[in-house]
């Protein structure tokens, strides 16, 4: 008589100590098998296992459910699971063996997922460039292999950068032209999509953006939204307190916070505090409690040491040019023209020019408003006022890695300033610590 054929599934830390599974699942469309969870795994029988797509689903209580996407294959004696795509480092094997007991034979096929003992995620956001066409996708992942290679090339040079991303890490990526967020963990030949997910009930609508017809579509669709990543992040705050390592968001971008699918606010929500909820684009009063209620949350996704970026411009001329002036003045009581938040032009002394700048410029934008939700414990960088970024894209061997980047030969007057004069924190890529 054959085996028949079983699929068990394991999961340990990085010492080989057996983490607690909840449930583990095996599913395909609407089929969905729920194995037997006992102390040395889960364990399904596969007799009756059509052939094809499959994803097995492992739920915590200390992170996020772990997908694996596997293809089972029909032999003679039953079906065989596959990986579609090289493995991940995570599982890298599936393992045969057979059993035999009581006269009956079993065939096992065993995954053994080893994952960090504490849950560690990165979260990169591409916004749609909606009027260059440029694929912000590519900078999310130039970035994800720097942060797993601890080596960069953002500065146009390669250098060394701390390791933020190992072998157990998820990698969310959030893409605002396909609607789409993925997951994803280091394989040999480069990344193992672990799922893909739509966003909403629909992709994002692509119609140019200089027709009012596709702009007020974007408004109104049940698509991706800068709310579907607060509430991923809200969520993971409460399965994996901790877990966000890095999180940035590479876009065009303005004074209000990352541009990512440019949409605007119903007249009516303009002058309240309440988020227009077909509105797609972040906004200052984001993190208000009637719009974030679960802040607390969200705030302790967090690590201790995460780094927070939004890549981009902050490029509003009258900022510059008052930056610009600042630089130049000899004395304090030098008169300089200051940009109002209102719009209107202002005669000022330099001291007060510059206090104007500390305490409303620079605190009147999406990174502060972000690093005060996140209690001032996280870094969080921009553009700094005035500056508009770069594209810079560098071939290394058979690759291209894309960067986003200020560039501080343009700016060296402003930048001299920043440092010298108002002892600002500008990182090598020209962003400002807010």
């Amino acid at each position: 008589m054959p085996a028949t054929h079983h699929l068990a599934v394991v999961a340990v830390d990085k010492r080989g100590v057996a983490l607690t599974v909840r449930t583990v699942t095996l599913t395909s469309g609407l089929s969905v098998r729920r194995a037997v969870v006992a102390a040395d795994g889960a364990r399904f029988a596969l007799s009756g296992l059509n052939p094809g797509k499959h994803e097995v689903c492992l739920s915590f209580s200390d992170r996020p459910d772990f997908v694996l996407p596997l293809t089972f294959v029909k032999e003679a004696d039953g079906p065989v699971p596959t990986f579609s795509h090289p493995a991940p480092f995570c599982c890298p094997t599936i393992r045969k063996t057979v059993e035999s007991a009581k006269g009956t034979a079993k065939t096992v096929f065993t995954l053994t997922l080893t994952l960090a003992k504490v849950h560690s995620e990165v979260i990169l956001v591409a916004g749609w460039d909606y009027s260059g066409g440029a694929n912000n996708v590519a900078y999310c992942e130039s970035y994800r292999e720097d942060l797993y290679a601890g080596t960069t090339h953002r500065t146009g040079t390669k250098k060394t950068i701390p390791k933020r991303i190992d072998d157990t890490t998820v990698v969310t990526v959030f893409d605002f032209k396909s609607g789409e967020r993925s997951r994803a963990v280091k394989s040999a030949s480069g990344w193992f999509e672990v799922d893909r997910v739509l966003q909403g009930k629909v992709k994002t609508h692509l119609g140019k953006f200089k027709v009012a017809a596709n702009v007020q579509q974007r408004h109104d669709d049940d698509s991706i939204s800068i709310r579907h990543i607060y509430d991923y992040v809200s969520e993971l705050g409460t399965r994996a307190p901790g877990a966000l390592r890095e999180f940035h968001i590479f876009s065009h971008a303005w004074a209000g916070g990352p541009l990512l699918v440019e949409t605007y606010e119903d007249a009516a929500y303009e002058t309240v505090v309440h988020r227009d909820p077909r509105d797609k684009d972040p906004r200052f009063k984001d993190f208000a409690p009637v719009n974030m209620p679960r802040l607390k949350d969200f705030r302790a996704a967090f690590a201790a040491d995460a780094i927070v970026k939004v890549w981009g411009c902050l490029a509003v001329d009258d900022y510059r040019n008052l930056v610009r002036a600042l630089s130049l003045v000899r004395t304090d009581t030098e008169k300089v023209t200051v940009p109002a938040l209102d719009g209107t032009m202002t005669p000022m002394a330099a001291a007060d020019a510059k206090k104007y700048l500390r305490n409303d410029i620079l605190k009147f934008n999406y990174m502060s408003k972000l690093s005060a939700a996140l209690g001032g414990r996280v870094k969080v960088y921009g553009a700094p006022p005035g500056m508009g970024a770069n594209l810079r894209a560098i071939p290394v061997g058979k690759k291209v890695f894309n960067y986003m980047y200020v560039d501080g030969a343009t700016y060296k007057r402003e930048y001299d300033f920043f440092k010298k004069t108002m002892r600002l924190v500008i990182d090598d890529t020209g962003y400002l610590l807010f």
